[in-house]
């Protein structure tokens, strides 16, 4: 008969230097709840191994260190696939509009011509522009996440229950 064993939890501090040790985390709005009560927004997430505590720069413009003890849960505002798909069908129309119209005057090419090859460029950029966008300005990425309202939502990636 086959036993099943609970394996033990991870400390807290594990599982937050996992979470942060991938690049791509670092680049989504946060809110932190501690274990006192307190929720702040913050972002640029590192975790310090060397002294056991999430480094963040809060709303603000405050960096703060918080230890993961005293950390509840860590939340991340991500956009829905709906503000996804938007932005990729306005860059492809734009794309497309924009070199139906350049491509005939700069090429010895048709407009039709102009628009597929701006539809291309425009699929490359959707493909890019998600994974782009937050490293440009990471403060005009937080503030676009909150005005997508409904587009938008939180996601819990560390909860001390979790761990």
């Amino acid at each position: 008969m086959i036993s099943m064993m609970r394996h033990p939890a991870r400390p807290p501090h594990v599982a937050l230097a996992d979470h942060f040790a991938n690049p791509a985390s670092s680049r989504h709005p946060l809110r932190i709840r501690l274990t006192s009560g307190e929720e702040f927004d913050c972002r640029a997430p590192c975790f310090d191994v060397d002294h056991l505590a999430l480094s963040v720069t809060t709303s603000e413009g405050d960096v703060r260190k918080v230890r993961p003890a005293d950390i509840q849960v860590v939340y991340e505002r991500r956009p829905r696939w709906p503000a996804y798909a938007g932005l990729s069908v306005t860059t492809v129309a734009l794309g497309a509009a924009m070199s139906a119209v350049l491509v005939p005057l700069l090429a010895p090419l048709t407009a039709a011509d102009g628009a597929f090859l701006g539809a291309l460029g425009g699929a490359l950029a959707a493909a890019v522009l998600p994974w782009f966008l937050p490293s440009l300005s990471p403060f005009a990425y937080e503030r676009l996440l909150e005005r997508l309202g409904p587009f938008a939502s939180w996601r819990t990636v560390f909860r001390k229950a979790d761990a």
